[in-house]
């Protein structure tokens, strides 16, 4: 008797449930709907900062080279949220006055900051020089802008920041900001050797700031 022929073995059946597949293309779908979402909200807007007033105690400049500066200001700038809703997280941000450029406070820290969408922050720092370098370019055009009586001192802001929505932050972000500020000092006589400002000054400046974000 010959060998028997061996009936065929069916092979395995391996399709996946049809209920299966629609609730992982169902589960897909709302992921990237709210990935989605999250993305339009968290397109990064950058947030409005604005310089108030700033009160300047002391401004007192050496006449001849070598130039030196010294000089006590405080400075209240705000800054809004404009977003509705998104939160920003400002982390090591820092706050100084320079001149023509060159620094001439030191740099203030201000502490780490929560704010809410279309919220406003309000910070006053107090800002130091002390016998800040002029450079030789730059003193000569000093000593023009205190026989004119008006000095135009910029603050700059440097720090990094996060978006947040909900239970989710974005990575870091930096942030520059600009904020031109023009003290007017009045007549300062530049022939002694040291022009030095007579009285405390306070403006009332409202005077909005460049801001610019980068990852």
């Amino acid at each position: 008797m010959g060998d028997e022929e061996k009936a065929p073995v069916p092979a395995p059946d391996f399709s996946i449930p049809k209920p299966v597949i629609y609730g992982v293309l169902g589960f897909l779908g709302v992921l990237g709907l709210v990935v989605l979402t999250i993305f339009l909200s968290l397109r990064p807007s950058k947030p409005s900062f604005t310089i108030q007033d700033i009160t300047v105690s002391s401004f007192n400049v050496s006449t001849s080279q070598p130039y030196r500066l010294s000089t006590n200001m405080q400075v209240t700038i705000s800054s809004r949220n404009t977003m509705s809703r998104v939160a920003i997280i400002y982390r090591e941000m820092e706050l100084y006055a320079t001149y023509r450029n060159e620094q001439i406070t030191f740099r203030y820290s201000l502490p780490l900051t929560y704010q809410e969408h279309n919220e406003f922050v309000v910070w006053s720092p107090y800002l130091e020089g002390h016998v800040a370098a002029i450079s030789p370019i730059s003193g000569p055009v000093l000593m023009q802008d205190l026989n004119y009586g008006a000095v135009l001192v910029i603050i700059k802001i440097e720090g990094r920041l996060k978006f947040r929505v909900g239970g989710w932050t974005s990575a870091y972000y930096r942030l520059y900001g600009h904020c031109p500020a023009m003290i007017q000092l009045g007549d300062m006589d530049t022939k002694k050797d040291f022009a030095v400002s007579a009285k405390e000054f306070k403006f009332l400046l409202v005077q909005n700031c460049h801001v610019e974000i980068a990852r």
